[in-house]
């Protein structure tokens, strides 16, 4: 029984540093995690129902699980292919573009779910009614910048990725 918890706790461990790995150098990952921490925050301005919570968290988690997937092809492609290789380029790009395939489904997800201008309007005046609230969200957005520009590039070893690796 301790073996397999041990084991079982072995691999929430390494699930978490590959997470991590993401953090410290996908800046897309940090994309998708800052309009995630955005579309959370601004549903509470919308009555949703478990339902809807529950569209928008499968939603958002799979961006990010396909981040995920897109970073640990990327990185054993450069592993296995150090050299130009067009069968690389192709699975490096396929794998991109299932990231952009989930990405758009959210973005239509959330064009459903929060396309109602009667709330935008409300959303408009909460913030401009008092002095704070449009400084505060705009700081917050400063610092979403920030954590997004500040990823550590990744460290491929590979030359013909240079610029490609934030897929």
């Amino acid at each position: 029984m301790r073996n397999k918890l041990s084991g079982l706790l072995k691999s929430f461990y390494c699930a978490g540093r590959g997470i991590a790995f993401c953090l410290r150098h996908e800046r897309h990952f940090r994309i998708h995690l800052c309009a995630t921490v955005y579309v959370m925050y601004f549903s509470s301005f919308y009555d949703l129902s478990r339902g809807d919570y529950a569209v928008l968290v499968l939603t958002c988690a799979s961006v990010i699980a396909a981040e995920i997937f897109n970073t640990s092809i990327e990185v054993v492609i450069d592993k296995v292919s150090p050299r130009f290789n067009v069968f690389a380029m192709i699975g490096k790009d396929l794998a991109a573009g299932a990231v952009l395939v989930a990405a758009v489904g959210a973005v239509a997800v959330g064009v459903f779910i929060f396309w109602n201008i009667a709330k935008f309007v409300y959303i408009f005046e909460y913030f401009t009614a008092e002095w704070y609230r449009i400084p505060l969200l705009l700081a917050s957005a400063a610092l979403a910048v920030w954590f997004i520009m500040s990823a550590k590039p990744r460290k491929t070893g590979n030359k013909r990725s240079k610029g490609n690796d934030a897929e």
